[in-house]
């Protein structure tokens, strides 16, 4: 083990141990690929237990593949650090965004009343 991943173990564990900050999945993972694949099983696990509607489904979806081509033109030419943070920020938006639509309770029957 070296010592740049017991700094990251020590960072993550820092910021699970204070009260007012959480550690994002995000942060702990450093896989663009394994962040999309995480999003991509929370979606279809949401759908398939209801907590999402077929339009949040295909909602979510679509920003997950707008992520993915912005991706692809990125890397065309070799992902540069300034396009890997950007990346990063729109899979966290995204996380957020699917965590909303999963939390949301304003359905009946399976429809979203927002």
């Amino acid at each position: 083990m070296n010592n740049k991943t017991i700094l990251r173990g020590l960072i993550g564990g820092l910021l699970l141990i204070t009260g007012g900050l959480q550690a994002s999945p995000i942060a702990l993972k450093s896989s663009i690929n394994a962040i999309q694949a995480e999003h991509a099983r929370k979606i279809e696990q949401g759908y398939r237990s209801g907590a999402l509607t077929t339009q949040e489904r295909l909602v979510l979806i679509k920003q997950q593949n707008r992520i993915k081509v912005i991706e692809a033109r990125f890397r065309q030419n070799g992902l540069q650090a300034s396009e890997r943070r950007q990346l990063l920020t729109l899979l966290r938006w995204a996380e957020r965004t699917i965590k909303e639509k999963l939390t949301n309770t304003e359905r009946v029957l399976g429809q979203s009343f927002k």
